[in-house]
């Protein structure tokens, strides 16, 4: 009896430890952003908001000298000349625009007119719009929506636009005239039901008694019935600082009935934003939604840099809560300040940051993913790219990353049924593979995608400097070990300017039978840049190296190669001279003596 308990015990206490040792796996999408080739939409100006037009186009705007718009018709490569929309006039510039294209056509551009001093009473804060409706060609004549005060203590911001599917425009807007003795700001809402012709008086739809609610950005969620606005908000308890918020109401409410979110409500309608506060403090939230319904949000701070201000980007949920995965889009380098930002959705997902720098605007192009992708392709490992490599991506650039420190680098991959392959090029100028503080890749699989949050003895992490030199090491349930799998094959090649390395990993070698077609696979990557005195290690968002279950998930994708069967269900796929087809009883090739031969290529048949 007594060994009974104690073997019981012992059970328990084991699956005590598998449970404490596995975690939660972060399936949201992680944004990877192209920085390497910024592009200019603007040579000088600030607060650039942008999107993309029915026809396909991207119109930009911003405020520079008054109000300015241009436009691209090949997704951002190229801008056209600046074309000024909204003059200022009379001592009082024309800022922070924002624009909207309406469904009947109809764009819409609002702005902030924010006298300069002295002050007179004649000259207003207020909010303005303009319309177009030939595509942008001709604009209208400036429409009134509302005026706050003729001075800066009480002025009012940042308007900003959603419009609802019944046809109704909202224009929200910070606004401290209702609050002349005090320091306080409101958010308000004024609405147009005739497609900004004409506007409703404003209504209080967000205030924290004693606070500064601030610069709103609303959206339509995609469940299509709820309405959130991302506010700057400085009222948190311990945060001491404006901090990205969301306050929300259904579409049914509606902020009817005179319905506002108090500092006092409940977190289902003011909540805190991502998990990084009160760390990363700072305002100029932007909000918007992706195609599957995930939301994305930025704001700028100094995050522990200082006085440098950047942009930080987030991923949340299809509610715009649990916001993670946080990224930065521009590699700032010598800039010290990514000012008054904003987001773009555009194409079929992409991410458009559009960001401030040293006086003019630019624009990086990110791409979020929820797992990696590899084609059946068998590739020959040489280090270097030519027409018969097939990674996922055309030219081996799936994974761009570099955003953080500047060494720029594409990464993809592909697997047949002996091999995963892995390429890497990294833009790096004197790259060095000398100790203590090397260049290099570091390339991390879970061979069964087990979601730990120590390595396990599944894990597998590839080390490789520029010139070829690899070493391994696999987790043991707590840490790394070095081991030696003598099959793995790197390759290398270095240029002036970069360095490619690619590498084949047999699936012998982490413990595979043949490829987890369908199964589970997950990978990490890190590039490594050093300097002689220190080594700077960029990973993907939200991973870490020695938590497998921050890892992103890498599909295999299914081919007539990975479902081969015989007309003949029972014979043998290894018969002389057999004849092969796919799944449609088509014959696709011919084998013999177990070899596939197609495209020029030999490929072992795997076993059935």
């Amino acid at each position: 009896m007594m060994k009974r308990i104690l073997l019981y015990l012992w059970f328990a206490v084991c699956c005590l430890g598998i449970k404490a040792a596995t975690v939660a796996r972060y399936n949201g999408s992680r944004i990877f952003w192209d920085a390497r080739t910024p592009v200019t939409v603007f040579s000088s100006g600030g607060y650039a908001r942008m999107i993309e037009l029915s026809d396909g186009r991207l119109l930009a705007c911003c405020e520079s000298g008054g109000i300015k718009i241009s436009f691209s018709t090949n997704k951002g490569r190229t801008w056209s000349s600046p074309t000024l929309i909204a003059p200022n006039a009379n001592n009082t510039p024309n800022c922070v625009p924002d624009l909207v294209q309406l469904t009947d056509g109809t764009i819409i551009v609002g702005y902030n007119p924010r006298p300069s001093t002295p002050y007179t009473e004649d000259r207003r804060f207020g909010i303005r719009v303009r319309r177009s409706t030939d595509s942008g060609r001709t604009w209208s004549e400036e429409i009134f929506v509302y005026d706050a005060d003729y001075i800066f203590e009480n002025g009012c911001w940042e308007p900003s636009f959603l419009e609802l599917p019944s046809g109704e425009l909202q224009l929200y807007f910070a606004d401290e005239s209702p609050y002349t003795t005090t320091g306080e700001q409101q958010i308000s809402l004024c609405r147009s039901f005739d497609g900004g012709l004409t506007w409703t008086e404003p209504q209080r739809i967000s205030y924290r008694s004693g606070y500064r609610d601030g610069m709103p950005v609303p959206v339509l969620l995609g469940d299509g019935k709820t309405i959130v606005v991302a506010i700057e908000d400085n009222g948190w308890s311990g945060v001491g600082d404006f901090v990205p918020t969301t306050i929300r109401t259904t579409l049914t409410n509606n902020w009817k009935n005179n319905f506002y979110v108090s500092g006092t409500s409940s977190q289902r309608n003011r909540s805190i934003n991502h998990n990084y506060c009160p760390v990363a403090k700072g305002g100029a939230p932007y909000l918007r939604v992706l195609p599957n319904g995930e939301t994305v949000l930025s704001h700028q701070s100094t995050y522990g840099d200082g006085d440098n201000m950047k942009m930080y980007v987030y991923v949340g949920n299809k509610q715009a809560k649990d916001f993670k995965a946080m990224s930065r889009p521009f590699y700032q380098g010598t800039t010290k300040g990514c000012w008054w930002n904003s987001l773009a959705v555009i194409d079929t997902g992409i991410v458009v940051a559009v960001g401030g720098l040293d006086g003019k605007i630019a624009m990086v192009k990110g791409y979020p993913m929820k797992q990696f992708m590899a084609p059946y392709a068998s590739q020959l490992t040489d280090g270097r790219l030519t027409s018969d490599d097939t990674y996922y991506n055309t030219s081996a650039r799936q994974v761009p990353m570099g955003n953080e420190t500047g060494t720029f680098s594409y990464a993809d991959f592909a697997y047949d049924i002996d091999n995963l392959y892995m390429t890497c090029l990294v833009y790096r100028r004197n790259a060095s593979s000398e100790e203590p503080f090397p260049d290099g890749v570091n390339f991390y699989v879970e061979s069964k995608g087990a979601s730990t949050n120590t390595p396990s003895s599944t894990a597998y992490w590839f080390s490789m400097l520029p010139n070829g030199t690899l070493s391994v090491s696999q987790g043991n349930g707590k840490d790394w070990v070095q081991t030696d799998l003598p099959t793995v094959n790197v390759a290398s090649v270095v240029a002036s300017s970069n360095y490619r390395l690619e590498l084949a990993v047999p699936w012998s070698a982490i413990g595979l039978s043949a490829a987890p077609v369908g199964g589970s696979l997950s990978v990490n990557l890190e590039i490594l840049t050093g300097d002689g005195t220190q080594q700077l290690v960029e990973c993907i968002p939200d991973a870490s190296p020695t938590k497998p279950a921050t890892w992103m998930p890498l599909k295999l994708i299914e081919t007539d190669e990975t479902k081969i069967i015989t007309p003949n269900a029972s014979a043998s796929l290894r018969q002389e001279r057999e004849h092969i087809y796919n799944l449609a009883g088509q014959q696709v090739t011919k084998s013999y003596n177990g070899i596939i031969v197609q495209k020029g290529k030999k490929t072992l048949i795997p076993n059935p």
